[in-house]
């Protein structure tokens, strides 16, 4: 057993029992780890209960809370069928160098894109944004297209200061940017802050679980347009982070009518603003993946997550191919 899986069974033991609904904590078992791009992910048995004992080593978010704000957002998520149940986090960095969350575990297999998955995705997601975030404390983006290109925007400075940077890269996606500037005036009235999005709407972030489809890594949803969420699921980079499997423009066309269906929404206005949005949301991942694969030539990779980004190479190369930008330029 690991100085960490220690930890955590000592963690555990010293937790008070109803925290997890336990009237004592009888056994504490762990059953592997997997590491995330930010995090590390035990899997734990409790009692005969499965749970996900997460410590979180670098933030998404910016929030020098994150983990206390991803526990208040999955609280909000509870009974609608959407995220796992959250139990406990601890931020006070009293026990581990990092802040922690325990969350249930779902058990099931990971989405592929098929045609018969377009119906589940588009209810979850239409469930997801019907939610009234209220005066929850989210960060919200009141001006999405806007945010949309100051967030690639601000991809693109961080990673022209990278040593390793590729000019081809920040040629192109500059142009990118150049052309998606144009567009902003004409469209931002589109879009509205209005639905809580997940925002890493990305194949292995999805569990089909025995009760239903649902969402995993919460930590970094927002206030924001729907759009965002779907132009994620839209996104080619974003798929090719999962696997070479992409959304056929069928399986598109098909979830935007299902969606616009359950969510009572305009499918051709919806349609419109993915159209424009999605290009940006791809130079997002794609310029994140690049900077990855710089942080690994630079010896910037955090310690502890170094064997998870080594494992995701091929992974990053294919998110940040110079193609999938050339593919951009010619959808805007």
């Amino acid at each position: 057993m690991s100085i960490a899986e220690q930890k955590i069974e000592r963690y555990l033991r010293d937790l008070p029992p109803g925290v997890l609904n336990f009237r004592s904590i009888d056994s504490v078992e762990i059953l592997g780890m997997r590491p995330g791009t930010y995090n590390l992910n035990f899997h734990i048995k409790v009692n005969q209960r499965e749970f996900i004992f997460r410590i979180n080593i670098e933030q998404q978010s910016g929030l020098p809370n994150q983990i206390e704000y991803e526990f208040i957002v999955l609280k909000f998520l509870e009974n609608h069928r959407v995220a796992p149940k959250a139990y406990h986090f601890d931020n006070t960095r009293n026990h581990f160098e990092f802040g922690i969350l325990i969350e249930d575990y779902l058990e099931g297999p990971h989405v592929t894109l098929q045609r018969g998955e377009i119906p589940d995705l588009a209810e979850l997601l239409a469930r997801l944004h019907s939610l009234k975030p209220g005066n929850m404390p989210f960060i919200a983006w009141r001006r999405p297209l806007i945010h949309t290109y100051q967030l690639a925007r601000n991809d693109l400075i961080g990673y022209e200061r990278k040593g390793t940077s590729e000019k081809g890269t920040i040629g192109l996606a500059r142009e990118v940017l150049n052309r998606a500037e144009a567009l902003l005036r004409d469209y931002e009235e589109l879009f509205d802050g209005d639905s809580l999005n997940h925002t890493d709407v990305v194949c292995d972030n999805f569990i089909k679980t025995p009760e239903g489809l649902r969402l995993i890594d919460w930590e970094k949803p927002r206030v924001d347009d729907c759009s965002y969420d779907i132009a994620c699921l839209f996104s080619e980079p974003a798929q090719l982070w999962f696997s070479q499997n992409i959304l056929t423009p069928e399986n598109r066309q098909r979830f935007l009518e299902t969606y616009a269906s359950l969510a009572g929404k305009r499918a051709d206005l919806l349609f419109e603003k993915v159209r424009v949005r999605e290009p940006l949301v791809s130079l997002h991942w794609i310029l994140w993946g690049a900077g990855k694969l710089c942080d690994l030539k630079e010896g910037r990779t955090k310690p502890e997550l170094m064997r998870a980004h080594e494992e995701k190479l091929a992974r990053y190369e294919r998110v940040a191919r110079l193609e999938n930008i050339e593919k951009l330029l010619d959808s805007i």
